[in-house]
């Protein structure tokens, strides 16, 4: 085994990379850059079927976005088709494979025999001995095992033992020539060098097949290292399905990358000092491998929100002024996002907050019903009126809009909510936003005369 350590990541096109996957890459990135190593990335494409080229590209702009980027050229496994050939063809040679016959509807009652005599299904060996056994009928390579206990160090869970008798034989080419996840995976992390493999607990039961994969090919098996899966809200694994659970997902709601991975750094892993927000390099100066939990993690929305509003206060002004969009008088967009982002906890959460500032607001049902009492109409004339006069200031600072509001209420006798709210939704048409006097602020006293005019 090389002493340079190398880590992969080998997600399988068939969806948006999630959650729990992108934690994986990140630890096995984290690691490697740690080690001073190397991140590789192999694309798991042997499912013809469901693999698309679409879902390819988005995992790997996805891991892009995130900054966990690959060293060396990506490997993708529908590419690599003959050379598992190759190795089959070589443990055939070397008997420690062979070919297996056995029709679909004979495994099929077999293991519907085995499970009502309570035993757990696995193949019965039926084809080992055959002696003439290079037809070329309809036929699967099975991996023979001869084993009787597999164990190995877990990086995570220590010792793990595993009975031979509970794998069986297992196939390693399928009846389609194409290659099983066991051995496709087996023969590229030993031709890729790899050294460690940081992966979800549902991988623990490869690991038995793999490690005997490895030594009957010559390789030198990589280290495990198995973390507890992603939980939900609802203790259920993360997974593909979940839509809302996938990196793309979060992307498009407006949360940044720098928050996504401290949450994630976060899941099945204890930093020395908490909960700061990080950088990558960060990150990478304190992973360890001895620091990853062995118990299951909960994914909390609320977390990621609160990593993301601390994120976007560390974002230079000007991206987050890009993300607003073009069109609009550049000191003005600046004063008016720096006004805003501390109350944003996504990016669209900031252009929602920016929007009434660059565009004549539109009134919300909320705004509507609230202008409409005749309370309202009082306080908007006292206000319209209290700026119309001589020496109103152009621009409202702090001691102006308390002297202005004031003035309202002793001029209209109301106060409170019934006085602030009209006021809000005249200028916002929202009910809801910047803190009032910084909205003041924000417009001025042009600026807010013309829209408590028009309401």
């Amino acid at each position: 085994m090389t002493d340079r350590v190398r880590t992969r990541f080998a997600p399988s096109p068939t969806g948006y990379l999630h959650l729990g996957n992108a934690r994986t890459a990140l630890f096995n990135l984290l690691f490697s850059r740690a080690s001073g190593g190397d991140f590789l990335l192999r694309i798991d494409d042997t499912d013809l079927a469901r693999s698309s080229i679409e879902f390819e590209k988005a995992l790997m702009e996805d891991l892009t976005w995130l900054g966990l980027n690959w060293d060396e050229t990506p490997l993708r496994q529908s590419e690599r088709i003959g050379l598992y050939q190759e190795h089959a063809e070589r443990l055939l040679k070397n008997k420690a494979a062979y070919r297996c016959y056995c029709t679909k509807e004979r495994l099929e009652s077999l293991k519907k025999n085995q499970l009502a005599a309570g035993k757990p299904p696995r193949y019965d060996n039926a084809c080992r001995g055959l002696q003439n056994n290079a037809s070329e009928a309809p036929h699967v390579v099975r991996f023979r095992v001869s084993q009787k206990e597999v164990s190995f160090i877990d990086g995570v869970h220590g010792r793990m033992a595993f009975q031979a008798d509970d794998i069986g034989d297992f196939v390693i080419i399928g009846s389609d020539s194409v290659a099983s996840y066991n051995f496709a995976s087996t023969v590229d992390d030993g031709l890729m060098a790899i050294t460690h493999v940081i992966r979800g607990d549902d991988h623990l039961s490869n690991t038995p097949r793999q490690l005997l994969l490895s030594k009957a090919l010559g390789f030198d098996a990589p280290v495990f290292c198995h973390i507890p899966l992603v939980l939900g809200p609802d203790r259920m694994p993360l997974s593909k399905r979940d839509a809302g659970a996938s990196v793309r997902s979060f992307r498009e709601h407006g949360f940044l990358p720098l928050a996504v991975i401290n949450t994630l750094s976060r899941l099945g892993w204890s930093l020395p000092d908490g909960t700061t927000l990080k950088t990558l390099e960060e990150l990478t100066q304190a992973f360890s491998l001895k620091r990853l939990a062995r118990s299951s993690a909960i994914f909390d929305v609320s977390t990621l929100r609160l990593y993301n509003k601390a994120a976007i206060q560390t974002e230079p002004i000007e991206r987050l002024m890009e993300t607003i969009g073009t069109g609009h008088e550049a000191a003005y967009l600046k004063k008016v996002v720096v006004a805003a982002r501390p109350n944003a906890s996504t990016l669209k959460e900031l252009s929602l907050l920016v929007r009434p500032f660059i565009a004549p607001p539109e009134l919300t049902p909320e705004a509507r019903a609230v202008l409409s009492s005749s309370a309202a109409v009082q306080v908007i004339k006292a206000c319209i009126e209290a700026l119309r006069l001589p020496g109103a200031p152009e621009a409202i600072d702090e001691q102006y809009y308390k002297l202005l509001l004031s003035g309202v209420t002793e001029k209209t006798g109301v106060k409170g909510k019934s006085l602030y709210m009209p006021v809000r939704a005249a200028l916002t048409g929202s009910c809801e936003g910047l803190e009032l006097a910084v909205v003041f602020a924000l417009l001025g006293r042009k600026g807010a005369l013309e829209r408590l005019e028009r309401s």
